[in-house]
């Protein structure tokens, strides 16, 4: 009996350790797969931070200028709200520094006024850039003058200069903030969707005979309404390619030029001042006014547009053109027609200047994605106006 139980005792020692070696082993097992694991991870985001490292890129900016820079771009100051609005667009905002040419006032929803603001493009303040250290300034190719390279380039900052509203240009400067910021994805669907919007008037407006198309003639809204003076936003530049933004969308909405005037891309202004007897002789079917105070995303009542509008008939010679004898005057915010939002604009001129062609196209639906699709803020405001509909 002794015999028997030493028998068995020893037998379940021997099995119980047999049981403890398998589960450490498993657990060996484990522990060698959890360590695979780890480490593979590991050496994935290390791969990744690899591909994400800065990087030199030598390429041409807008105004023809060789740049080199590390990219993606972590740091810069804008002075141009057009690409202050874009680079929102492509989802890098968190890496804008400084704002400048009036982006708080004129872009508000883009949310970049917790930023400083240095000052409109002929009053920048260059000591508040240097301060801030960025990598790169953006703005305009036709301002300031060369004093910003002068200046900040020898502290190591470079300047950028592109216009993101000129409609020749956009495309390509669109593609180009896209690789400097690291964003080519998100560039390109907008790119893609804004090519849809664009599609729209081109294909329609080549039903319409050339006899047949209305004649339009931009002007400055601030300017007629101050003194009854014309300045006129030219549809072409000299070397005969797209001009103003403003005046260039009369031919992308169908429309023919009323004026015959070349703008100088070198020239800091957009319009070109005439005289009361040019715009009589040209006589125009619609006029189209523009501006930047009427209008915008913080309005709500249209009674300012009514009162200006009133104004300049009081004032002016409209009242004698065949514009505004008809009513054909239409207010369009500089952002949705001048500039990078000019798509949009043409698209409702378009409809305004052929209201059976365009029958079923909603521009404000386009104007509201753009805002809440694209920009994420509420779509408001107040960016065009018919003086023709509130006869």
């Amino acid at each position: 009996m002794f015999i028997q139980k030493k028998f068995l005792s020893n037998v379940i020692i021997r099995l119980a350790f047999a049981m403890i070696l398998t589960l450490l082993l498993a657990g060996c097992s484990t522990t060698n797969n959890d360590e695979a694991i780890v480490t593979n991870q590991v050496s994935q985001q290390l791969s990744s931070q690899k591909d994400t490292k800065l990087k030199s890129w030598t390429f041409t900016d807008t105004s023809g200028k060789e740049i080199t820079l590390n990219i993606p771009v972590q740091k810069a100051v804008v002075i141009n709200r057009n690409t202050a609005e874009a680079i929102k667009l492509l989802g890098a905002e968190d890496r804008v520094v400084a704002t400048g040419d009036n982006t708080i006032k004129h872009n508000p929803y883009l949310g970049f006024d917790k930023f400083p603001d240095i000052g409109e493009t002929e009053q920048v303040n260059l000591e508040a850039i240097l301060s801030l250290k960025p990598e790169v300034v953006f703005t305009y190719t036709n301002r300031p003058d060369q004093k910003l390279e002068e200046k900040l380039e020898p502290a190591g900052i470079k300047v950028v200069r592109m216009n993101n509203y000129l409609p020749d240009q956009t495309d390509t400067e669109w593609k180009l903030l896209g690789k400097l910021f690291g964003k080519e994805e998100r560039a390109a669907k907008f790119l893609e969707w804004k090519h849809q919007i664009e599609s729209i008037p081109a294909k329609r407006i080549q039903e319409i005979d050339t006899s047949e198309r209305k004649s339009v003639l931009a002007l400055s809204a601030g300017f007629l309404n101050s003194n009854g003076g014309y300045r006129v936003f030219p549809s072409q530049s000299l070397d005969g390619k797209s001009g103003v933004g403003e005046g260039y969308a009369t031919i992308l909405a169908g429309g023919k030029d009323a004026a015959d005037l070349q703008w100088n891309p070198a020239e800091a202004s957009t319009t070109i001042m005439v005289d009361e007897e040019y715009v009589l002789n040209r006589n125009p079917d619609v006029v189209t006014l523009h501006g930047t105070w009427l209008g915008g995303y913080e309005t709500t009542d249209a009674k300012p547009l009514d009162e200006a509008f009133a104004n300049i008939m009081e004032i002016s010679s409209l009242k004698k053109l065949k514009a505004g004898k008809d009513r054909e005057v239409y207010f369009f915010h500089t952002n949705f027609i001048g500039s990078d939002k000019r798509y949009i604009g043409v698209l409702q001129l378009s409809k305004w200047l052929y209201p059976d062609l365009f029958e079923d196209v909603n521009p404000e639906a386009y104007a509201k994605e753009y805002f809440e699709e694209w920009l994420d803020v509420p779509y408001q405001g107040i960016w065009y106006y018919s003086f023709k509909e509130t006869e």
